[in-house]
């Protein structure tokens, strides 16, 4: 019995003992606390009075609440299917007997999502979701709709559809000039054939050159976004924390092809720009300042003197076009737009794609560090205030100035080509009668249309001018003058 006693001694001496040792070597630092939540049938009981600064510290700690926002633009998100008919050949056997499943029709099947514009059945995507395809599908709550092709703006990637239908939930839109780098954004759209999935995230970047980012895929205008974008997500809607549309998402950055980074978004004043004109007009009409601008780096400031990277550099200017009317130089940098600041070369280009010729706008900007302003009015591509169809339109990239040769070429329009007959062909729209190489060419004048250069059809203004520039020996033009007579001019180039 004693030593049983003596046992119980030592070991509750020893518990003592090692409590005391640990709580010396542990200190104060190691203290672990567990919170234990208390029902809130249990405030009562436990003395606990809610107040409302409990409230506001718990709902701090959340960003925001996406309900609200996820209920507004779910509806408005369409399936989009991209039918296409293989043009596989069919074996003899196939023919004699038929095709006995559907994965062998010959039919392939793309999809994507859209996001319903207006009430009446306009529906917005990317142009690369129903690219090539011979029928498209647009599936909403349970419906099947066949959808009509209205135009595409392929540079910016955006496709605008018509289904026959009425009172749709159209989306809210927001000017996404207002969009700040931090926002909250839901991404809706369909990935993975999953309907009206929602991702959160924040907006990470807005406007930076994504040629960089993606060489075959040019979007120049974009909200960066973290939100999960996923194929299918392709034409979905990106959305602020009010539901409303501030751009639609178009590709993604990602090693596998999946989510693994950032997603992108042309912004959604350049989408309404672009809805809206290939609604009325079946092109869009798209402005230019008559100038060429770029990004200032530390390079540029440090070569021009400049005090601040803000702003945009004017590097060239189209000879009485728009910017040369208003006044402006080669080496101004322009600070604000129509009272807008403008800090990046992307921010410029927002503002100018999202207007049309004719428009006028208020530019800010910096000469020999003195600040002027001026009124100018955004011209199309041809240097007028014109608004264009699809028979005589042309976009920037189909008309090449080359300085060395001292002339600009362009593209043929389709009211052109129709007119006369003809295929292919490059205009000589200007020629500079002070200085270059085709000022020598007295038999070729502005408006004749070359058709061909030693027995070479030509099509593309650039790779015309690139071939005429490195080309030396005897070369012939097969040209059409601007009276509608076809002949042939011989020259020799020297070195």
């Amino acid at each position: 019995m004693k030593s049983k006693i003596g046992i119980l001694i030592i070991a509750f001496t020893s518990g003592i003992a090692g409590a005391f040792t640990y709580q010396k070597l542990s200190g104060e630092g190691h203290v672990t606390e567990v919170i234990r939540e208390v029902p809130a049938a249990k405030f009562q009981q436990a003395n606990y009075e809610p107040t409302d600064n409990y409230f506001n510290e718990a709902s701090a700690a959340l960003p925001t609440d996406f309900r609200l926002a996820a209920e507004k633009s779910v509806s408005s998100v369409v399936y989009i299917k991209n039918i296409q008919k293989s043009r596989r050949s069919i074996s003899f056997m196939e023919y004699f007997y038929g095709e006995r499943d559907d994965s062998r029709k010959g039919i392939a099947i793309g999809s994507g999502s859209g996001v319903i514009y207006s009430k009446d059945g306009y529906i917005i995507t990317n142009n690369h979701v129903i690219e090539g395809a011979d029928a498209i599908e647009v599936q909403h709550e349970k419906r099947t709709y066949q959808a009509k092709l209205v135009g595409t703006d392929p540079r910016m990637d955006i496709a605008v559809l018509k289904i026959e239908a009425d009172n749709l939930p159209a989306i809210d839109i927001a000017k996404s000039s207002n969009v700040r780098v931090g926002d909250w954004v839901l991404a809706v759209g369909n990935p993975f054939n999953l309907t009206s999935t929602v991702t959160a995230g924040i907006v990470s970047a807005i406007g930076r050159d994504a040629n960089s980012v993606r060489e075959n895929f040019p979007i120049k205008l974009y909200i960066q976004t973290d939100a999960a974008i996923n194929p299918g997500n392709s034409g979905g809607a990106l959305v602020n924390t009010n539901g409303e549309l501030i751009g639609i998402n178009t590709s993604i950055i990602s090693k596998t092809g999946s989510y693994a980074g950032y997603g992108f978004a042309v912004p959604s004043d350049v989408v309404s720009k672009i809805v809206e004109d290939l609604k009325k007009y079946k092109v869009v009409q798209k402005a230019y300042p008559g100038a060429e601008v770029i990004e200032i780096d530390e390079e540029i400031a440090q070569e021009e003197r400049l005090k601040s990277l803000d702003g945009v550099f004017i590097q060239s200017i189209r000879r009485d076009g728009a910017a040369d009317k208003a006044g402006l130089e080669s080496g101004d940098v322009i600070k604000k737009v129509s009272g807008r600041m403008i800090k990046t070369k992307s921010s410029f280009d927002e503002i100018i794609n999202s207007l049309s010729p004719g428009d006028k706008i208020n530019i800010q900007y910096e000469r020999n560090n003195r600040t002027y302003e001026t009124a100018l009015t955004l011209e199309n591509v041809y240097g007028n205030t014109d608004l264009l169809d699809r028979g005589n339109f042309l976009d920037k990239e189909d008309i090449h100035f080359s300085d060395y040769l001292g002339v600009e070429f362009r593209r043929l329009t389709d009211k052109e080509k129709d007119e006369l007959r003809i295929k292919y062909g490059v205009k000589v729209n200007k020629i500079n009668k002070n200085r270059g190489f085709f000022r020598k060419l007295d038999d070729i004048e502005e408006g004749d249309i070359i058709l061909g250069v030693n027995r070479q059809a030509v099509d593309n203004p650039e790779a015309l001018a690139k071939y005429i520039e490195q080309y030396y020996g005897r070369i012939y033009f097969e040209i059409i003058d601007k009276r509608g007579r076809q002949r042939t001019e011989t020259y020799r180039f020297s070195r």
